[in-house]
This record gives C-alpha cells, sequence and structure tokens, in this order.
C-alpha cells in the first residue's frame, strides 16, 4: 500500500512554457489548483513529502498545453469548492465526481476517466462480509460518499478530514466499514492483508453523474474551455492511459 502521510499545505509549482491553445489566459497569473492528498492514487504525498499521482500529473500536463503556470495546494477535501467560489483557488483537481448538488455552484470540465463504483471496505478482522451486518460506517466530510449515506443509508454515520484518519479507524474497529471508491480502495486490498470488502461493489446517482472532472468557478468560462481542450489532447495523445498504466489504474 502507497505509505499515506498527514495532510500539510503542500505545494508543487511548475512552469507550463508550451501551448497548444489559442485562448487568451492571463499567462502573467500563477493559477492556485486545489487538491487533498489522501486520495491515492490519484492524488497522495510521497514519501518525501511531495504531491504525486494521476491527478498531480494531469494538471501539470493540462496547465502545460495551456500554456499557464501553476501551482498545486494540498487543502482539506471539504474547502475545496468554496474555496473555487471566493476566488482563493482557480481550478479544483481530487478524483472529483460532478454531482446535481455541486453543478449548481461550479463548472465542470469534460470527464478524464470513466465513471467507477463504490464499495464497503471493512477490516478482514472483523468478520462482518455483509452490508446488512455493518452499523458504522465512516466516510469524508464533503464527499458524495458522505451525501449518499446520509440520504439514502441508516447507519451511524463518522465523518473525516481525510482517508488516513478513516483508515486507521477502520483498522482499530472503531467504524464497521469506510465507503470509498473502487479504485481507491484497489490498492489497499492488493497491497495490504488488512482489508476486504463488506457485499458488492455498486453504483448511485448521488456518486457522481459522470466519472471524475476538474472543478472551475462558474464565471471562468474561457477557462474551462481551455482545460476541456487540454484533456481531450490528453486523451487523444495517449497520456492519460499511459498514467492508467503507471498508477496501475482500471
Amino acid at each position: 500500500m502507497k505509505k499515506l502521510f498527514a495532510l500539510g499545505l503542500i505545494a508543487s509549482t511548475f512552469f507550463a512554457g508550451f501551448t497548444t491553445s489559442a485562448f487568451a489566459l492571463d499567462k502573467n497569473k500563477t493559477y492556485v489548483v486545489g487538491t487533498e492528498a489522501t486520495y491515492a492514487p490519484y492524488e497522495y504525498l510521497n514519501e518525501k513529502g511531495e504531491l504525486v499521482g494521476f491527478d498531480i500529473d494531469l494538471i501539470n500536463y493540462v496547465c502545460a498545453q495551456i500554456g499557464i503556470k501553476c501551482t498545486v495546494e494540498n487543502q482539506a477535501f471539504d474547502s475545496l469548492f468554496s474555496n473555487l467560489n471566493f476566488r482563493k483557488i482557480d481550478l479544483v483537481i481530487a478524483g472529483v465526481h460532478p454531482t446535481e448538488a455541486r453543478l449548481k455552484v461550479v463548472a465542470f470540465s469534460d470527464e478524464y476517466l470513466p465513471k467507477e463504483n463504490n464499495v464497503y471496505l471493512v477490516s478482514k478482522a472483523s468478520g462482518l462480509t455483509t452490508v446488512e451486518q455493518l452499523k458504522t460506517v465512516g466516510t469524508q466530510a464533503g464527499t458524495s460518499q458522505a451525501k449518499y449515506l446520509d440520504e439514502k443509508t441508516k447507519f451511524k454515520i463518522v465523518r473525516y478530514q481525510t482517508n488516513d484518519l478513516a483508515l486507521l479507524d477502520l483498522k482499530a474497529k472503531r467504524i464497521d466499514a469506510f465507503l470509498i471508491t473502487e479504485e481507491i480502495a484497489k490498492p489497499l486490498l492488493e497491497d495490504s492483508n488488512d482489508f476486504t470488502v463488506a457485499g458488492t461493489p455498486f453504483s448511485d446517482p448521488l456518486f457522481g453523474l459522470t466519472g471524475p472532472a476538474i472543478g472551475v468557478n462558474k464565471k471562468d468560462k474561457e477557462l474551462l474551455e481551455a482545460v476541456n481542450q487540454a484533456l481531450a489532447q490528453a486523451k487523444e495523445s495517449g497520456f492519460i492511459d499511459s498514467l492508467k498504466a503507471k498508477y496501475k489504474m482500471n
């Protein structure tokens, strides 16, 4: 399992000099990208405390294609969209799926990966095997999983600021299960003997209308169009496929 480190305000800065976009964006501005780094393989901190992952590589590519300077900041997940609306950040990339509720407050790019299922991750030591056995379920605050649990289940819900805190409680049996996407569960199931899944993978519209996408302020239509152009190039050039192979994603 990839080692996850505690949250800190970690920023990785890069300059993109190559551009395929004709959009008249401010090339003198540093665009701030918000993420939340306990979401491997999308974004996480490596052993050196550096922000890495599928999303980090992708946003580097996107900014390079647009021709803008970007800095990626590690922030609390439940603050990302408010920070976007209040202009504290310019973009959000955090394995985020557009939902009806989110689309009311922010704009989203085209999806860059297909929509995925969710699973109830449980500790192997718990002996839990079915959803019906679960009583207390953890979730990350502000996520679509939290909304699903609120609206469609009767579990006792425990909210966490980061995924790694939830995993610690799951291993300690302070919660019965942790609801996460199948892609996030995959390395935990493959690289650790601590976890298994209760029930089967499942989907629901509350988890997202599409696959993960990049969040943009609704007023930044030009930036959104430029991001979509860069994502199209990432798909057509095979860059997305190369990242999927690099991070062992389906």
